[in-house]
């Protein structure tokens, strides 16, 4: 089993989103984004590789994984401590390559 590390950024992200779920669609849907989050982190837990290895400006040493309609983490396997650490959650629909690079 690995250990899931999120960075302080990604979580700032996520908590942006959860409160404009909130505050758009109420909570029920700020609720059903935190619990798609949680079962993501889960399935990195088990399995890390589970995530795609690419997409389009992401540099490679990072894999990414969809996690909700848009939002991705980006992540990377460190083997040796065992951890999966989340670096970034990315909105698809934006212009996200400039501060990956």
């Amino acid at each position: 089993m690995y250990k899931v590390d999120v960075s302080p950024a990604a979580n700032a992200v996520l908590e942006d989103y959860i409160d404009r779920c909130h505050a758009d669609n109420g909570l029920e849907c700020a609720m059903r984004l935190l619990d798609s989050y949680d079962e993501k982190i889960s399935y990195l837990e088990n399995q890390p590789l589970i995530g795609c290895a690419r997409l389009k400006y992401i540099p490679a040493r990072y894999r990414v994984l969809n996690f909700w309609p848009h939002l991705w983490f980006v992540f990377q396997i460190k083997e040796e401590e065992n951890c999966v650490k989340i670096d970034y959650i990315i909105d698809d629909r934006q212009n996200y390559g400039s501060f990956l690079h």
